[in-house]
């Protein structure tokens, strides 16, 4: 398996949340091809791609929310060659136009069948004419461009609908616990490198997160009412992270599998016990490598966008798998921990991207570290228990056939959202 090109795919920057984040790259990909000032969009999305955009905080807005916003600020004035960074670096002035667009019905979004389940189509009209970005299959994947009518690029049709798994990804599925353990202690000096920048980069969201408060302020709340112990500092820094993440402010998280809030789930709580603990470089960047590919591994079943929290259960399960690495302990009870973590978050729910996903993350951490030590006692789940099993494997095509089988609970949720958006109005 080519580790140096999981980590560089699976792994990477993301401004914001991902999905406003793919929104504003096809925004920004298309608006550069028109010369005119730009005045209208419109945005086709998948039920999960609108369901992940509609209340999250987009950076650099002050604080405004949703993928129409973000679509109008890429549009305006997004760099694509940023990819889901486009909003990077944006004037203030932006958000407010962009805002005013949205306000006066110039930014229209709708949700759209047979797609992909990462889908957006973004149409921009300015005044020379209009261009098309289509994102599909992957948060970064441009699949078609066009300009005024005409074709300019369309990437391979994907098939039946479902995302187009990189060669890497096929290769992982088919290994089982032990095989990925070993992939760990494999990478190269240049990759130890890179995974130890990228949890510096979340756990500088994480204390920038708990001195200021941002979001709904979990991660700083947790912090002043914890008793101080390593579980409750975990679970605070990693719920700081992802409460400046889901406020939009505009810092860059590490992501993984497509998210930042997995990247901040799958390594902070490992950076928070290695820093305790006074543990080598080497060894936190092996748990961390295990962390991401245990993450990449189970959203490889799940699928990239689900009615399941991947923070929870794909992230998490990364993470207490990581923490029992950087402990010392064995695959086998690395293994047990990721079943622990699992018999614990497998029905949390993915309800879209938003503030109170910070709730999420810092619960997800917390169990990670718990079921690290439980798996480190040689204790938790070691016998079949309800759909979980303690092999990894069984338990990951499991998962995948969960969440198709809860497909049907996005639209009740996403029908449920827009009920609330209208009781919000109609309020006095």
């Amino acid at each position: 398996m080519d580790l140096t090109l999981f980590f560089r795919n699976e792994v990477k920057p993301a401004m914001g949340c991902t999905e406003p984040g793919a929104v504003a790259y096809a925004a920004a990909t298309a608006a550069r091809l028109l010369q005119g000032k730009v005045q209208r969009l419109e945005m086709d999305l998948s039920l999960g791609m609108f369901k992940n955009g509609r209340d999250v905080g987009i950076p650099g807005s002050g604080g405004l929310r949703g993928s129409r916003l973000a679509a109008a600020m890429g549009a305006l004035a997004g760099n694509p060659e940023k990819g889901l960074m486009a909003l990077e670096g944006l004037p203030p002035d932006i958000a407010q136009e962009a805002s005013h667009m949205v306000q006066t019905g110039k930014v229209n979004e709708r949700v759209v069948d047979n797609v992909p389940p990462v889908y957006a189509g973004i149409t921009v009209y300015a005044e020379d004419g209009a261009a098309t970005a289509v994102i599909s299959g992957r948060h970064d994947r441009i699949s078609r461009i066009t300009h005024n009518g005409s074709l300019l690029f369309e990437a391979e049709a994907l098939t039946d609908l479902e995302p187009v798994l990189p060669d890497y990804l096929l290769e992982l599925k088919k290994m089982g616990f032990e095989d990925i353990w070993e992939l760990a202690s494999r990478i190269d000096e240049a990759t130890e490198k890179y995974l130890l920048e990228g949890a510096a980069m979340n756990m500088a969201l994480a204390r920038r997160g708990l001195e200021m408060g941002w979001g709904i302020g979990v991660g700083q709340s947790i912090a002043a009412h914890s008793s101080g112990d390593l579980g409750a500092l975990v679970r605070c820094m990693t719920g700081a992270a992802a409460d400046m993440r889901m406020a939009g402010e505009p810092y860059p998280a590490m992501s993984s599998a497509g998210s930042g809030n997995q990247g901040i789930t799958a390594t902070v709580p490992l950076a928070v016990v290695a820093e305790a603990r006074g543990i080598s470089p080497r060894a936190l960047a092996e748990a961390l490598a295990l962390s991401h590919l245990i993450t990449g591994y189970l959203k490889a079943y799940a699928g990239s966008l689900s009615a399941i929290c991947g923070c929870a259960v794909s992230a998490g399960v990364g993470a207490s798998a990581g923490l029992v690495r950087l402990a010392g302990g064995t695959a086998l009870q690395a293994e047990r921990a990721s079943a622990t973590l699992l018999a614990s978050l497998m029905g949390m729910i993915c309800d879209g991207a938003k503030n109170a996903c910070c709730l999420k993350v810092a619960v997800a951490a917390g169990e990670a570290y718990d079921a690290g030590c439980m798996g480190l006692d040689d204790k938790g789940v070691q016998h079949p228990a309800g759909v979980v099993s303690p092999r990894l494997s069984v338990s990951a095509r499991a998962l995948g056939r969960i969440s198709k089988a809860l497909s049907a609970a996005d639209k009740t949720m996403v029908s449920i959202m827009l009920e609330q958006e209208e009781h919000a109005a109609d309020a006095p």
